[in-house]
């Protein structure tokens, strides 16, 4: 599989993977690249070999961005959303299926296995190359995206966690990577 094939199957994959359990699309009134940060507001958003903490932190500062974009309060970043994240991303992988439902899993179940007692919440995931997307990629994937868009400026929401993990062979044969982006509010 060349690697232009699996850039436009990982683009499509990412516009195709929302989940929105709650509310109506937001932000549909602006283009995409209204909600796009410059590349100087966040540090390690363009860098795919900085370290996973720094490429969290900027998929952050972009998703945030976004929202100020949109007059959206910031989103905070608590530890059991991030953990939920992770426990998806480690869900898709394991079960080698890029879905909101690996395994056939309740979609919310990793918020209860973290601890994050939910009143709504949303989930985006993104599937590419491992090594060669940034932060700033995911995002604007997602941004192009109306269900992707709506769950990152949707008004209810108060927290976000993000992860990514290394998904050998789930992309086509290749090294993948799997995003995960968990929208909530608490209960």
């Amino acid at each position: 599989m060349n690697a232009s094939y699996r850039s436009a199957a990982a683009l499509t994959a990412a516009l195709v993977a929302a989940l929105v359990l709650v509310g109506v699309a937001e932000g549909g009134a602006r283009g995409a690249n209204a909600y796009l940060a410059p590349a100087s507001a966040c540090p390690g958003a363009d860098d795919v070999a900085a370290s996973p903490a720094v490429q969290r932190r900027a998929l952050g500062c972009l998703v945030n961005w976004a929202r100020g974009q949109d007059r959206r309060a910031g989103l905070r970043h608590p530890a059991a959303l991030q953990r939920a994240a992770l426990l998806k991303g480690r869900a898709v992988v394991s079960c080698a299926s890029f879905s909101h439902t690996p395994c056939g899993s309740d979609p919310a179940a990793v918020l209860r296995a973290a601890g994050y007692r939910y009143a709504s919440y949303g989930e985006n995931l993104f599937v590419g190359p491992w090594g060669q997307v940034s932060a700033r990629e995911v995002v604007a994937a997602w941004l192009a995206s109306p269900p992707h868009r709506a769950n990152i400026l949707r008004a209810g929401f108060r927290d976000f966690g993000a992860t990514f993990v290394h998904a050998p062979g789930l992309d086509g044969g290749a090294d993948a990577v799997v995003w995960v982006g968990a929208f909530a509010s608490p209960r």
